[in-house]
């Protein structure tokens, strides 16, 4: 019987290493053009809802007055540990609820309505609300938005065959996500602009608009992607799926590595505004310097695509760790001199922020061979993961770069007493984190190889 186990296992490990992505038999090897540019749409109202909201959102509903600006900060840490509660479950939800044919897009399309109902209370009345109403709005609003960008994540995974689809699909909506930010940071800013005296309200609704306009395009957008069906297979019991989990390399690596990006990227954005102020000498500008990264982003994306698909999705990724900690390095010997060259040193900095163009596209390479363990297939739990894995990054990035800030002394409304400390924070965190990164990444690749090799595979299973 242990042999015939064995047996079994190996033909599993065998055939995993034939299947690089998690595609079904019988679907074309390669994406339509109308399909990527398709998918990469139906991620607007979630992209749009995502950093601009918690940007924006915070200041709003503590200027309402009704709780104070204590309560506000507990609303949010709240609200991220009920993320982490949820997010799981929801992923398990898509996988095993509601399954068949076009399971994805009903999830989507379900989470669609409450999400636009709540983001119309909370930016009309959400300054007036008490803490209880606030708290049980924003679980809602959360849960929907969870709901519906594991749902399209993981029909990405779906619909890919190959690893050169994958870094195509997940580039173009990383590259859709950089152009839907600038929009959403510039809708304030022209807001501002055309009506003078705006109230904070006023910039909140005028970016909040932008959802609406996404929303028709993500409807029509749903509509063309192609429907892949979501089985609810048995599996193996979720304490053996554990137990093989944290026994496969690539999924637990994979992990750490989008952890570890997103503290980098959250120490950057959570001291960029004091880094514009005390070391840039640049306060009334910052929000344009914030604006000038996202520039970059869009313009990198096509290119950290192109270079994944052709040079694989690690290698690209320690590129982009090593390029964005050099720049900031170098900022430690020769800082950034006017608004020119700190609109220029922003926009090389945002050429760094496409680290989920990479994770996303190799958790889609890496599910058929979880599935393949686990005996079915998780690829919405595993984004779930993966999303959570991010927000816990960004607010431990968040928690330690305030930290750090207290330790040096650093005020806030003196920034230039503490202006070195800060920049030594804000240029060595995010640097210390991606050298990190870069040696699971290394190691990651050493896994990959390993599991694609049949031999090694089998040898590993026998140990």
């Amino acid at each position: 019987m242990k042999a015939c186990s064995l047996r079994h296992r190996e033909h599993r490990i065998v055939a995993s290493t034939a299947l690089p992505s998690a595609g079904q038999p019988g679907q074309a090897d390669t994406l339509r053009p109308r399909t990527v540019a398709a998918y990469a749409a139906t991620a607007g109202p979630t992209v749009i809802l995502g950093l601009p909201f918690s940007v924006y959102l915070p200041p709003y509903i503590a200027e309402g007055g009704v709780i104070s600006v204590a309560l506000v900060g507990l609303l949010f840490s709240l609200t991220t540990i009920w993320d982490g509660v949820v997010d799981p479950l929801i992923g398990t939800m898509v996988d095993r609820v509601r399954t068949g044919l076009g399971a994805h897009r009903r999830w989507m399309l379900l989470a669609l309505v409450p999400l636009a109902l709540l983001l119309l209370a909370l930016v009309t009345v959400g300054d007036r609300l008490p803490f209880a109403a606030l708290f049980l709005m924003m679980v809602l609003f959360y849960s929907s938005y969870s709901l519906y960008e594991v749902a399209q994540l993981s029909w990405g995974s779906a619909l890919v065959r190959t690893p050169r689809d994958s870094a195509l699909l997940y580039g173009m909506r990383d590259w859709f996500a950089k152009i839907a930010l600038i929009l959403a940071f510039a809708a304030p800013a022209a807001a501002q602009i055309l009506i003078p005296g705006v109230s904070l309200q006023g910039r909140i609704m005028a970016y909040a608009s932008l959802f609406m306009l996404m929303v028709p395009i993500a409807l029509y957008a749903i509509r063309l992607v192609p429907p892949r069906a979501v089985v609810a297979e048995p599996g193996i019991g979720w304490r053996s799926e554990l137990r093989v989990s944290l026994a496969f390399p690539p999924l637990m690596l994979l992990l750490g590595v989008q952890f570890l990006n997103s503290f980098a990227f959250g120490s950057l954005t959570s001291l960029f505004v004091f880094f514009a102020a005390a070391v840039l000498d640049l306060d009334g500008q910052s929000a344009v310097l914030l604006f000038a990264s996202f520039i970059g982003g869009a313009i990198a994306s096509p290119v950290w695509t192109l270079l994944a698909r052709r040079y694989g999705k690690p290698p690209m990724m320690i590129m982009m760790g090593l390029l964005i900690s050099s720049l900031l390095i170098a900022t430690l010997f020769q800082r950034p001199e006017g608004v020119g060259q700190a609109a220029g040193f922003s926009i090389m900095l945002g050429t760094g922020f496409v680290g989920l163009l990479f994770t996303h596209s190799m958790l889609a390479d890496i599910i058929p061979g979880d599935a393949l363990r686990c005996g079915r297939n998780r690829s919405a739990f595993l984004f779930a993961l993966l999303n959570l894995m991010q927000k816990f990054g960004v607010a431990a990035a968040i928690a330690v770069s305030y930290l750090l800030l207290d330790l040096v002394g650093f005020d806030p409304k003196n920034g230039a007493a503490a202006a070195r400390e800060l920049h030594l924070v804000f240029g060595l965190q995010p640097t210390i984190s991606w050298m990190i990164m870069i040696a699971l990444l290394l190691l990651m690749r050493r896994a990959l190889a390993r599991e694609a090799d049949p031999a090694l595979a089998i040898a590993a299973a026998r140990q």
